[in-house]
């Protein structure tokens, strides 16, 4: 399952930390920051663990917040079925 993300940075050093933590994580392939903008590339087994990589990036300190932008997964997989919550 791939996923496109859109993160808000803080304006503080917190945010430096989160980089790192984010660039260490192979999941994860960040693209060009734009401001305080940061477009991010997530690959994960299936969605609930794109679920828990999306809360673990929402719970960084320096990450202000995440949009999920684009989802695609095979069509080989069952389908997901998501309450919205």
């Amino acid at each position: 399952m791939t996923s496109g993300l859109v993160l808000t940075l803080e304006d503080s050093p917190a945010r430096e930390a989160a980089l790192a933590a984010l660039n260490a994580n192979p999941v994860f392939t960040a693209g060009e920051r734009i401001g305080d903008r940061l477009p991010v590339a997530l690959e994960a087994a299936d969605a609930g663990a794109s679920e828990q990589w999306t809360e673990w990036l929402r719970s960084l300190p320096g990450v202000e917040g995440v949009e999920v932008v684009f989802v695609h997964w095979d069509e080989a997989e069952p389908e997901v079925i998501h309450d919205g919550a």
